[in-house]
């Protein structure tokens, strides 16, 4: 379909102040961009266009309602994400890629730029008998999930369901399975991707392994992954579920840190602060293995104090995730921030304590989660850039709401909370939680693995056309 002349004004109207356009460039991208969208077997969507709205918009939960793209690529494959980049370059437009929207502090947008949007790139195939998913980096992890376990399968994905797997994998990948499976990458086996140049490209543990390492941790620094290989893993059934309390903090947090210092490596828990009018504590578990040993370990948990609400049942590992534990697919919106701490020693669940003390506003919470254990915390530490700190634990603050309209008080209180803990929190964290950019922060994140990858940066990205993430200097 032609775009017409007033679709393209106003599509121009947002590059001068925001884009990094060549000088006497402007005049050529009108038909450039008409050129693009009739190529594209996907889609294309300009401001004015009836769905640039959703478009811009994706089906993530990080608050978009600052950035206006200049077009909106959905692409249908790797050929047109090539014709994308090769546009992207032409006019040095800012690029940003989007697996799920779920990135913290919304790099996966750009303003005036080309977002290049990986939604229509969903599909999942497992082969039951190699025990392998191929898996498009546009999927949701619930799609991953609800396809391995057709077969009696899992995928080592994420706590949330509902997130992509693009930027969940390229930065690590930590869920239910860390003490007994490890991350996502450990369990990666082979990554499609689209580099700088429009060239697609495989890597694997044999096939360019360089970027391979890379990949597994490195975020999407390196081109647009396009499709991934997971090992999927046979597992009947899991013990998990919610367990919720009423009482003080930080009695909770110790008891909490007890209980997750001893557990073994077929437990994996996340904690979870809801505050409000009155305070409730929470413990999600997933236990992996013997599920009499698990019966025993889950007991304890009760020792705490008597429960307001107990779901705690054997079940499929994928109705208990799928069916959202966590709460996160039932608001709109969530903004959030995060980080790593060196364990929950005294000083950390003091700081805690203290924010759940000065009565946060309705609508916020705490989550104490990934416990670095078990087989994450195993084997040759040089194996993926994803650094992994045994006894570390991963925290966020968190406000979640329906509507277009960002709650002032809330999102003010994630921000201050973030700067009370980062006093307490470690400088290396999780590249999926980190919540500050510049190099020094990701440099942390990094730590000695760093000036390895910015050289594959500079061999793969050498212009650092892709920016819009967790960037590595080159």
């Amino acid at each position: 379909m032609a775009i017409s002349r007033r679709l393209l004004t106003q599509a121009l109207l947002t590059l001068p102040l925001t884009a990094q356009v060549h000088a006497g460039s402007i005049s050529g991208l009108p038909s450039a961009y008409e050129k693009l969208r009739a190529a594209l077997k996907g889609a294309a969507f300009l401001p004015g266009d009836p769905d640039y709205a959703a478009a811009r918009r994706g089906i993530g939960s990080t608050p978009v309602d600052s950035k206006m793209p200049a077009i909106v690529v959905q692409p249908d494959g790797p050929e047109d994400i090539a014709r994308a980049l090769e546009l992207a370059k032409k006019y040095a437009l800012e690029v940003a890629v989007r697996s799920g929207g779920h990135d913290l502090i919304g790099l996966s947008t750009c303003d005036g730029g080309l977002l290049i949007d990986l939604t229509r790139m969903n599909q999942v195939a497992v082969n039951p008998q190699k025990r392998l998913a191929r898996v498009q980096t546009g999927a949701r992890a619930a799609k991953v999930t609800i396809e391995a376990d057709r077969h009696g399968l899992v995928p080592i994905l994420g706590m949330d369901p509902n997130v992509g797997v693009g930027g969940l994998t390229l930065g690590g990948g930590l869920g239910w399975f860390c003490g007994r499976y490890g991350a996502t990458v450990d369990n990666l086996v082979e990554v499609e991707m689209v580099t700088a140049d429009g060239k697609l490209m495989r890597a694997s543990a044999v096939e360019n392994p360089d970027l391979f390492w890379g990949l597994r941790g490195g975020g999407g620094n390196f081109g647009v992954a396009t499709q991934f290989t997971y090992q999927l893993l046979p597992q009947d059934k899991v013990l998990a579920g919610t367990i919720a309390f009423q009482g003080d903090v930080t009695k909770f947090l110790r008891f909490y840190r007890d209980f997750i210092g001893s557990g073994p490596d077929a437990l994996d828990t996340a904690g979870t602060i809801v505050c409000g009018e009155s305070t409730t504590l929470m413990i999600t578990v997933c236990w992996s293995g013997d599920l009499v040993e698990g019966e025993k370990v889950l007991r304890s948990l009760k020792t705490f104090s008597t429960p307001v609400a107990d779901s705690i049942a054997v079940c499929s590992f994928e109705s208990f995730v799928n069916r959202d534990v966590l709460g996160l697919s039932k608001l709109e919106n969530m903004f959030w921030r995060g980080g790593a701490l060196n364990g929950l020693n005294d000083q950390a669940i003091a700081a805690i304590a203290s924010l759940v003390d000065r009565k946060p506003p309705p609508g916020c919470g705490i989550g104490i989660l990934h416990h670095m254990h078990g087989v994450l915390c195993t084997g040759d530490k040089n194996a993926t850039p994803f650094l992994r700190e045994e006894g570390h634990v991963l925290y966020n603050l968190l406000t979640l709401w329906h509507g277009a309209v960002s709650p002032t008080e809330q999102v003010a209180w994630v921000k201050g909370a973030y700067e009370e803990m980062r006093k307490v929190a470690s400088r290396q964290t999780y590249v999926n939680y980190l919540s500050e950019q510049g190099e020094t922060a990701v440099r942390d994140a990094y730590g000695a693995h760093y000036d390895k990858l910015c050289k594959l940066k500079r061999a793969y990205d050498p212009t650092n056309l892709f920016h819009g993430n967790r960037n590595l200097r080159v």
